[in-house]
């Protein structure tokens, strides 16, 4: 049977007892995206629509010993990902043609056409956590992909001097930095808890800054723009809100972002929401669960290249999905995708990747 939520599977799993850290080790915080409510420093507020995409301090020093405790976002779920000594971190999605989709049927009745498809899915290395709680630098260690809403943090502790770099396997170009020297070593200042927490702050209000200037922006008026991002800033908006065109009239939906995917779903609210889970987890009958990522969400409704006319019926209920569009040209997605529509009326859509960002079409 199908599951619809990876949360009880993931944090099923997670280890409730650390090893035991050496007498006088100390355990430095650093942010993975925003800050939970309770933690947010006094100064930094932040919108709804508003996440960032970086690790608070991004460069952090302790000794031989101390551990990094990542305290993780609770609107946006990233990862804390070593790749071992000389490898490459595994991909976030690869493909998966030994269990093809199958099973998915349109409000309609009919069969998608990604039935019998390769599939995406998430290896298990990047979905569930490592149970290492200690690392010298040279194996693979992951937090897993916490559950979203919910309190999350990943500690480490760090045995061997070095510098070791770290990311976040769903965001590219997040990533940050642990730098481990010898105890009493004189050439290296370990910064306290308070001065951390500072230079955490400080790079807070900067990113803060660089929102508030990212979101005066009005594209150009055939396009409706999904995010306006930069370096760690985040803005889950489209823009404009709304968007008026005539009938028979097409829009070109892009983005702007660097480090998030989105999607344009047209339809009723209730089948969307039954539909928002990213991943579908399905037990197997050796070995970890297959994390499938959902076909509703991470293909488009119609067979590419190209989506056909959207008049609020399609699908049978209205349903029409763009697939993820991104501005990545490493990635198999398109930059872009088009909508011509046919039929007056006034249309919600939605990114299925992060819910509640929506916009309108007004079509006259």
């Amino acid at each position: 049977m199908r599951t619809r939520s990876c949360l009880t599977v993931l944090t099923g799993i997670l280890l409730a007892i650390a090893l035991a850290a050496p007498a006088g080790a100390k355990t430095m915080t650093v942010f993975a995206g925003l800050p939970p409510k309770a933690q947010m420093p006094a100064g930094v507020t932040v919108p709804k629509a508003l996440n960032f995409n970086g690790f608070f301090g991004r460069t952090i020093t302790i000794n031989v010993g101390d551990s990094v405790n990542w305290i993780f976002s609770q609107r946006v779920i990233h990862t804390v990902t070593f790749p071992a000594k000389g490898q490459q971190a595994p991909p976030f999605v690869q493909p998966d043609p030994a269990h093809p989709y199958a099973g998915f049927n349109d409000p309609a009745g009919n069969p998608f056409w990604f039935n019998g498809q390769t599939s995406l899915v998430t290896p298990a290395a990047v979905a569930l956590p490592t149970t290492e709680k200690s690392t010298d630098g040279t194996g693979y260690r992951n937090s897993g992909i916490p559950p979203g809403g919910k309190a999350y943090s990943y500690k480490l502790r760090f045995t061997k001097a070095g510098t070791f770099k770290y990311l976040c396997e769903i965001h590219p170009g997040m990533r940050g930095t642990v730098r481990v020297v010898p105890k009493g070593a004189k050439a290296v200042r370990v910064p306290s808890a308070a001065q951390d927490r500072a230079t955490a702050t400080k790079e807070l209000l900067l990113a803060r800054q660089s929102a508030t200037r990212l979101n005066r922006f009005s594209p150009r008026a055939d396009t409706v723009v999904a995010g306006h991002d930069s370096g760690s800033v985040a803005w889950f908006k489209f823009y404009p809100s709304v968007r008026t065109v005539p009938v028979g009239g097409s829009v070109r939906f892009i983005t702007s972002s660097k480090s998030e995917v989105h999607t344009v779903a047209f339809g009723p609210t209730a089948y969307r929401d039954a539909n928002e889970a990213a991943v579908l987890v399905t037990p197997q009958p050796a070995g970890p669960p297959l994390f499938q990522m959902n076909p509703l969400i991470f293909l488009p409704s119609d067979p590419p290249p190209s989506l056909p006319p959207y008049d609020g019926t399609n699908h049978g209920n209205g349903f029409l999905n763009t697939g993820p569009i991104d501005s990545d040209p490493k990635t198999p997605f398109p930059s872009s995708a088009t909508v011509r529509f046919t039929k007056a009326g006034s249309y919600t859509f939605e990114c299925l990747i992060h819910p509640g960002m929506e916009a309108t079409i007004k079509v006259v």
